[in-house]
């Protein structure tokens, strides 16, 4: 080979690689392309309360009752947990006062955590929300509701 053709030879594999390269990507067809198209659409992510804050809601709750002489009466405690579980968990600042209401409700409850809550902080924190403009009302989900019902024995 004389020495302009293999430079010649050069240049064209390089023109082949740079156009093989800047050609756009495209998904392989096969039963990952083919299942894509049928995968459920993503639903978006409900928040809920851990499980701790809802054995804390549905113990208060069914001490509430058991006070009101209906210890396992389902409205009832829904009415009583429902007092926590409308704060929204998935907002920082509600889910913080939540954490009050229940620290003020155990200590009121069972005189447990007395010591670390002052009822006048419950009271701030909601006055200090209301000025922000925050809302922190919402509807329990169906399932808060029942985690409730079933950790309160209700019947």
């Amino acid at each position: 080979m004389k020495p302009g053709g293999s430079l010649l030879a050069l240049v064209g594999a390089c023109a082949f690689f740079a156009c093989a390269c800047s050609e756009t990507a495209r998904p392989a067809a096969g039963p990952r392309a083919a299942g894509a198209a049928s995968a459920p659409p993503v639903r978006p992510r409900v928040h809920v309360y851990p499980a701790a804050d809802l054995e804390r809601m549905a113990r208060i709750a069914a001490a509430r009752c058991k006070k009101a002489g209906t210890p396992s009466d389902a409205t009832c405690l829904l009415t009583q947990a429902s007092a926590f579980l409308r704060y929204p968990p998935g907002d920082l600042d509600c889910r913080y006062v939540a954490g009050t209401a229940l620290s003020v409700a155990e200590c009121s409850e069972f005189e447990e955590g007395c010591m670390s809550v002052d009822p006048g902080d419950l009271v701030r924190q909601l006055d200090a929300l209301e000025s922000a403009g925050k809302d922190c009302q919402r509807e329990p989900t169906d399932a808060e509701r029942a985690e409730v019902l079933r950790l309160a024995g209700a019947k």
